[in-house]
């Protein structure tokens, strides 16, 4: 079974951080059997659909019908995803933009940003054999994400990601290199 994970943390360790000369050598291994594996994940991810479909067949965009989203595969085990709708407005378009007034927005604001953006990052596992991808949610919008898992199903088909199953499926391509 191709299925792998970071060793979870012990004695107070942060997630991912070795805690002997041993494990060291264990997280080592684990990467170098990733890369010997070829995880078809490892790489950048750009957002080309997101579709919800309800119970009577209709299907929604939750970010509007073109997205903006990447989503981030490390070959050391580790996930982030950033989706937001192209569309969003903020209210107050002469809000300063220095990161260190982003918790003075006002309410509507807020409640604007909220609503038009997601993103979580923390590891993952997968299984090829089972079609399953797990984030492991460390950070992320929603608090309630934290520290829970977010299991998909996954098909790769003409080079492309799909992550989800009937009800919600996110379409990726692998981004245009930009170095």
């Amino acid at each position: 079974m191709n299925v792998w994970r970071l060793p979870r943390p012990r004695n107070g360790a942060a997630a991912g951080q070795p805690q002997s000369g041993g494990e060291m050598k264990h997280i080592t291994k684990r990467i170098g059997d990733i890369m010997e594996n070829n995880n078809p994940f490892i790489g950048t991810w750009k957002l080309i659909s997101w579709e919800n479909t309800g119970p009577n067949g209709e299907v929604t965009y939750p970010y509007g019908m073109h997205p903006v989203g990447y989503l981030l595969y490390s070959a050391d085990g580790y996930m982030a995803a950033e989706i937001m709708d192209p569309d969003r407005h903020q209210h107050d378009t002469c809000f300063p933009v220095e990161p260190a007034f982003a918790q003075t927005l006002p309410d509507k604001d807020r409640l604007a940003a909220y609503n038009t953006y997601l993103s979580y990052c923390g590891t993952y596992s997968y299984s090829i054999e089972d079609g399953m991808m797990t984030h492991h949610v460390k950070a992320g919008l929603i608090p309630s994400w934290a520290g829970n898992d977010q299991p998909r199903h996954f098909t790769f088909e003409d080079g492309k990601l799909f992550l989800g199953d009937k009800r919600v499926q996110l379409i990726w391509e692998r981004a245009v290199r930009h170095v």
